[in-house]
């Protein structure tokens, strides 16, 4: 076999090689994508259980007024910037 042969036979091996390792962190992208997607939902949820929890608060008259309007803005907040990063839209 001649010099030529060995080359093409490197650089066809480089080039799978290298396909390996993109297709590889293609892959890792992407769990890291549907984790931080699964992460958001999870503290959507935990934020609108808490702002029920608040509204059952103040139903049962156990949280003063003042505080209430407060935490209920808070929460808010958070809600809508997390809904922001999952790309939904908002009601307001």
């Amino acid at each position: 076999m001649g010099a030529h042969t060995w080359f093409i036979i490197i650089a066809i091996g480089a080039f799978l090689l290298w396909c390996i390792s993109y297709s590889l962190q293609l892959h890792k992208e992407g769990l890291a994508r549907k984790k931080g997607r699964e992460d958001l939902v999870r503290r959507k949820e935990e934020l609108l259980d808490k702002i029920a929890e608040l509204e059952e608060q103040k139903t049962a008259g156990s949280i003063a007024e003042k505080k209430y309007k407060h935490d209920l803005k808070d929460l808010k907040f958070q809600l809508s910037k997390i809904l922001e990063k999952l790309g939904t839209k908002h009601i307001p």
